[in-house]
């Protein structure tokens, strides 16, 4: 399903970028400097879905119980990162994706809905309800529902020069 309008980038903002100093202006420095098409930015679970992943671990959580309140938490950071850039737009709903309102535009994106109601419709595979599914992977699905011209993975860190995407994965950088 390609979304007709402007083009669209999928940024994922890895939630290791939440304590970044001063995150709202070099987030929208970095925006400026792209090419001028409607971002739609899906906000990494940081720290918060590291006390998730801690109460599997310790206490037994069930792993899709786990996913989902990950999933959900992933509604809370976008909204943190809304509320300190209120030029943002804030969406829930996947059709609100649907007629971005211009170039250099800013969605901060909730994905939950999108993965209980969109997703399952999509063409498989789809993504698992485990810790397989992570917020990279939920953004690269995303992108390709929106028939995103970009995707782009905002991290903390770098990886070494010449890892492929599958070492990548292998090694939990994606």
């Amino acid at each position: 399903m390609t979304i007709p309008g402007l083009p669209i980038r999928v940024v994922k903002l890895g939630g290791s970028l939440l304590d970044l100093e001063r995150l709202p202006d070099r987030l929208a420095r970095w925006i400026a400097a792209q090419a001028a098409i409607a971002n739609v930015i899906v906000v990494g679970g940081g720290a918060l879905a590291d006390a998730i992943r801690a109460a599997h671990k310790r206490h037994g959580l069930d792993e899709e119980a786990a996913h989902w309140l990950c999933v959900r938490l992933l509604s809370v950071t976008a909204e943190l990162v809304h509320r300190l850039m209120p030029q943002s737009r804030l969406a829930s709903r996947f059709d609100e994706l649907h007629n971005p309102s211009e170039p250099g535009s800013l969605v901060l994106f909730q994905t939950e809905q999108f993965l209980r109601e969109v997703e399952p419709g999509l063409t498989p595979p789809h993504l698992p309800h485990s810790w397989d599914a992570t917020s990279d992977s939920i953004a690269a699905r995303l992108a390709v529902a929106l028939g995103a011209g970009e995707l782009v993975l905002l991290k903390s860190s770098l990886p070494q020069p010449g890892t492929t995407i599958e070492r990548a994965a292998a090694e939990g950088y994606v």
